[in-house]
């Protein structure tokens, strides 16, 4: 891969659920990184997704390639990392955990690994919808894509459905928008809890 030898580790769902069918990951055999990655659909013989590297090199570049020079007139304030944490994100705080059913208020996770389904809250703000050069109403113009989708329903309620190889999307008529790598079933047995 990429004039390098490589190793290559598959991952395959074992729950028959998701719509991935295997990550292929070529792995530098002596710098220990990813020199490709492979995503395909379930039963899919051709990538749905490949990114890899066509050439690489692991010599150090010159320290001076770094050398930051601010531009005449520029004031130039340094941090200290301790200052940076006091800010709104903090460094170190612990993101929401995957699998877990109270992530916030807004969102949450139905189920876990490959069959994980994100369950968030569409904005209702329709004034934050507003595009800032006020050329239209965002909301309506999401809303108009939503109708164009295949209006679709069950015990869970009703709504649109995106679904592709990797992929499926549900945004229903209460305002919710669910999605994860499995089959339209799943988002709609997701939508019921």
């Amino acid at each position: 891969m990429a004039g390098r030898d490589a190793y290559e580790l598959v991952l395959a769902p074992k729950d028959t659920g998701s719509l991935i069918g295997q990550v292929r990951l070529a792995i530098d055999a002596k710098q220990h990184i990813p020199l490709r990655v492979e995503v395909y659909a379930k039963g899919a013989n051709n990538p749905a997704v490949r990114v890899a590297f066509q050439q690489i090199s692991f010599t150090v570049p010159d320290a001076q390639q770094f050398a930051f020079n601010p531009p005449a007139g520029a004031k130039v304030t340094t941090e200290k990392p301790s200052d940076v944490a006091k800010g709104p994100a903090k460094i170190g705080a612990k993101p929401d955990q995957p699998g877990s059913a109270t992530a916030t208020a807004d969102r949450k996770v139905v189920g876990t690994g490959w069959t994980s389904v994100l369950v968030a809250k569409l904005p209702t703000d329709t004034a934050a919808a507003k595009t800032s050069a006020g050329s239209g109403d965002t909301a309506a113009q999401v809303q108009g894509l939503v109708n164009t989708l295949p209006k679709v329903s069950g015990a869970w309620g009703s709504g649109h459905l995106l679904s592709g190889s990797l992929f499926s999307a549900l945004i229903t008529d209460d305002g919710r928008v669910l999605i994860g790598a499995v089959a339209p079933e799943k988002l709609y047995e997701a939508a019921g809890k």
